[in-house]
């Protein structure tokens, strides 16, 4: 995080200073998009915040970090809906960033999905997207037209579907079969089911579903909910943070900081202190216990199962076991490349890329999935995240940057799960650079224009994600998102232990917005009221 307002972040001096000896109204574990939404909310409303995170750097997914000369974001490639002034989420970003966060719009065409060797773009504007689609596919307009009515009808009945999961269990009892049964429609079929009782065509099923990297799950196996909401949130385009993703944590802790809060690193949680089926407080790795009246964990919900030991064994133990049998979202490799030449110099466009061999989406994952050491990725993302970002010229002249994640499976770095991080050994380190040769090799597919330009690479993998962000399969969006997750009432912003909300992601869906969307969901149950309300107005 980019400490602009020069306060010291560590929570070793903050902890030796005596600043934490001070009373907080809550303590909020994790410093992704959805801990620090949750803190800065609670915020807003005068309470004094302390959010804890393990890591160096606040940030989650939306840290940078930074590597000879250049600069990279970790997990965000692109925002739909923030460029709209009247949208929920930009409404949502205004309130926690206190207006300080700026946007850069991108192209009418922010991406571009590539079927072997054919390309197709995705043009911003619901009208101009269907037209552009009718363009590619003549004998599909009455599909395309019934799968954008769809897809709003999904979204509308979402509002209602989440807004639920603030409340306790028994107050949603009541209302749940009318507020969840229109959403559930939806939910319960998989994107593949909806799109083949649209359309015959398999090229359009592709291209339709072509970035389904972006909920990290096959459209076989995904739910439409999912897939609604994520073609919703970029149907009008998409934006890139002016500064980089690290603006997002930045501007959000300083509203956390103007009440009187605290966002500290190198801060690991190790335990959530419960007294009578209530937590209190938390107890940290150097022993030092510190308390509240609420805590909120943002680091996932079998994340958090893990700091509470026996506490309350009956409902924990309930919670555990549900948790335990949901299956988790997909797995990336990402290659960070540093290029000796400006964005300008090379020409390199702003659209994003998901390249996939052919239009079986399936197959190519199970043809990978059942010899992965032979057969190429089943799917390519490559952004230019410096491209995107109007401030980089200014920020790091002469230089750009190129990213490409490409799906993988988890199977294939299981065998190392043990290792420790730069320390995982020789095989593991050959793995990586056959990875990246491949990964290096669609860049230049694409633009040919950066060979010679190479001047830095940096392979993150799975265990790279299960380090940082304490995950256990890579699974940086956590639960898949199934039609089977959205039947999970449980997932809600209510633990069984009062007084510990979820937030982030589990709460909501997958992504920074997601996770933004499940912090408004804890902090409307800690506050006790819908705050959700406050953005339709």
């Amino acid at each position: 995080m980019n400490n602009t307002d020069n306060t010291d972040n560590s929570y070793k001096r903050q902890r030796a200073s005596g600043s934490l000896d001070k009373p907080f109204d809550a303590i909020v574990i994790g410093s992704g998009a959805g801990g620090l939404t949750s803190a800065a909310l609670l915020a807003l409303e005068g309470q004094r915040v302390l959010v804890l995170e393990r890591h160096a750097s606040a940030g989650g997914c939306t840290q940078v970090f930074k590597r000879e000369g250049f600069e990279w974001d970790a997990g965000l490639h692109y925002m739909g809906e923030v460029h709209r002034a009247g949208s929920g989420l930009a409404k949502l970003f205004e309130r926690v960033t206190g207006g300080r966060l700026q946007w850069a719009p991108m192209p009418d065409v922010y991406n571009k999905v590539v079927i072997g060797d054919r390309s197709y773009d995705f043009v911003s504007g619901a009208a101009r997207f269907a037209e552009q689609m009718k363009v590619y596919f003549p004998a599909e307009a009455q599909a395309i037209d019934r799968y954008l009515t769809l897809i709003a009808g999904a979204n509308r009945a979402a509002k209602a579907y989440f807004a639920d999961r603030a409340l306790p269990e028994l107050a949603s009892s009541a209302r749940y079969s009318d507020t969840a049964a229109e959403f559930l429609s939806y939910s319960r079929q998989t994107v593949t089911e909806v799109m083949r009782g649209l359309t015959n065509d398999p090229e359009l099923i592709a291209v339709l579903c072509g970035h389904y990297g972006d909920y990290s799950l096959l459209p076989d196996d995904a739910s439409f909910a999912v897939h609604a909401m994520l073609i919703k949130h970029y149907i009008d385009g998409a934006s890139f943070p002016i500064g980089g993703s690290g603006r997002i944590p930045e501007t959000i802790t300083q509203t956390v900081r103007a009440a009187g809060g605290q966002v500290l690193v190198s801060a690991e949680v190790t335990r959530v202190l419960v007294r009578e089926g209530r937590a209190y407080g938390v107890e940290m790795a150097d022993g030092t216990t510190l308390e509240a009246p609420v805590v909120i964990s943002a680091i996932g919900i079998g994340q958090t199962l893990g700091l509470l030991g026996d506490a309350d064994a009956e409902g924990i133990a309930a919670l555990r076991a549900k948790s335990g049998g949901l299956r988790l979202s997909q797995c990336y490799v990402m290659l960070n490349i540093g290029l000796s030449a400006s964005n300008a110099e090379l020409a390199m466009d702003q659209a994003n890329l998901w390249v996939h061999p052919g239009n079986d989406l399936a197959g190519n994952y199970r043809r990978y999935e059942a010899e992965p050491h032979k057969q190429p990725f089943p799917l390519h993302f490559i952004s230019q995240p410096s491209a995107k970002d109007p401030s980089w010229p200014e920020r790091y002249p002469g230089r750009s940057t190129v990213d490409i994640c490409s799906l993988t499976d988890w199977k294939v770095f299981e065998p190392y799960a043990q290792t420790r991080w730069m320390r995982r050994g020789e095989p593991y380190e050959v793995m990586k650079q056959r990875m990246t040769t491949e990964m290096l090799e669609q860049v230049y597919r694409f633009y040919p224009q950066t060979r010679g330009k190479v001047t830095h690479m940096e392979l993150a993998t799975p265990l790279s994600f299960n380090h940082f962000l304490g995950r256990s399969q890579g699974d940086f969006m956590s639960y898949a998102q199934t039609p089977e997750r959205f039947e999970q009432r449980w997932m809600r912003a209510h633990s069984p232990v009062k007084c510990l909300y979820f937030s982030a992601q589990d709460v909501a869906g997958a992504g920074v917005s997601g996770a933004m969307v499940g912090g408004m969901v804890a902090a409307s149950a800690v506050l006790g009221r819908d705050l959700f309300k406050t953005l339709r107005t």
